[in-house]
């Protein structure tokens, strides 16, 4: 099967971008042609071969021709026995989502057998161009592509046609890991990614001055001079071996030994109002057989469905460091590896096949 992708790739650090990765590989190894028409980043090269899967990149994000640049390629390079597009509202321009992703589907649409959009958040508003920009994607779409039922209930809220609507859930990733260099003293409690509010830094820090030992690593970068001030603040306060700040976007390899390397990885997340979406995060974590602590949050209900023993309450720090004190039961953890290995991105690749099937 001949498939294509449109999306970020690495080494943009963009979360689509590493869902882009991980599917594209897994769609690979199953003996499937894969090409990726991918955001052009910095020095990356415009076209090479990444295990297996030929990389195109070819259009700039921001830019006002995103869409043309997509299409010129896709016209280019199809046709696709199926071709997967990934619709999500940080990837497009500043005003996301709007006619030119609408403009995109169709002028693709018979360059591919199976032409689908996957929307990574469902972003739920009630303004009637919103509504009907949805209403085309699901029209022009064969399969509309979510992660969970929670975004099709949300989906629902904005068009009444769901007949096209396919769930399959994010894809887990085993990470191999690389040497890291960090002092540390256990407890290790982890919190990786853009470091901004929503993500829990403020809990985290929170957390490690509640507790008397351990250390806190915090890898990627704050989001704004306020958060640095917040860091720097917590770790004179502690001194020496308490916080770590590695501030840069890690490797996979670098990533996979500091999940294994933490006692806990910390995800105190809070939602924007009416996003619905699911942590990659949380997949990369129990993938590598981490250990996450996580906020009864919509972006980690499957945590909560899995594993309800390892969550808490909102902003809810006490909660958070009595589990971290308590300890959490191995077999606990067992149910959230096992959903990591039916997750696993062979058995999502598996399921993208069926959708030709069907």
């Amino acid at each position: 099967m001949r498939i294509g992708i449109v999306s970020s790739f690495p080494p943009m650090p963009c979360g689509i971008g590493e869902y882009a990765f991980s599917l594209s590989k897994a769609l690979s190894e199953r003996g499937h042609e894969v090409v990726v028409i991918a955001t052009k980043w910095d020095n990356a090269p415009e076209e090479e071969v990444v295990d297996g899967v030929k990389v195109i990149r070819s259009w700039v994000r921001g830019s006002q021709r995103y869409h043309h640049q997509i299409a010129e390629s896709v016209e280019e390079l199809g046709p696709f026995d199926y071709l997967e597009i990934q619709l999500e509202y940080g990837l497009w321009p500043t005003i996301p989502l709007d006619s030119r992703a609408s403009w995109l589907l169709r002028y693709v649409r018979p360059f591919a057998d199976v032409l689908v959009s996957t929307i990574h958040t469902v972003r739920v508003r009630y303004n009637e161009h919103w509504i009907l920009l949805h209403k085309e994607i699901a029209e022009i779409s064969d399969v509309i592509l979510l992660h969970h039922a929670i975004q099709e209930i949300a989906l629902s809220k904005m068009i009444d046609n769901l007949e096209k609507t396919v769930i399959i859930p994010h894809g887990s990733e085993t990470l191999t890991a690389s040497r890291v260099e960090v002092e540390f003293h256990r407890p290790v409690l982890l919190l990786y990614g853009l470091l901004r509010r929503d993500k829990g830094l403020e809990e985290a820090l929170t957390l490690i001055k509640k507790i008397r030992e351990g250390t806190l690593i915090l890898a990627g970068k704050p989001l704004t001079e306020r958060d640095y001030e917040a860091i720097n603040e917590v770790k004179r306060k502690l001194g020496k071996g308490r916080v770590v700040l590695i501030e840069r976007y890690l490797s996979r390899g670098e990533l996979g030994a500091l999940i294994r390397l933490a006692d806990y990885v910390l995800m105190p997340y809070r939602d924007y109002p009416n996003d619905y979406g699911i942590s990659g995060a949380l997949h990369t974590v129990i993938g590598s057989e981490g250990k996450p602590i996580c906020s009864r949050v919509q972006r980690l209900i499957e945590c909560w469905e899995v594993a309800k023993e390892v969550t808490f309450p909102v902003g809810n720090v006490e909660k958070m460091k009595t589990l971290i004190e308590k300890g959490v039961q191995e077999d606990v953890w067992g149910k959230l590896w096992r959903y990591a290995q039916e997750t696993s991105w062979s058995n999502v690749a598996l399921l993208r096949e069926k959708l030709l099937v069907s």
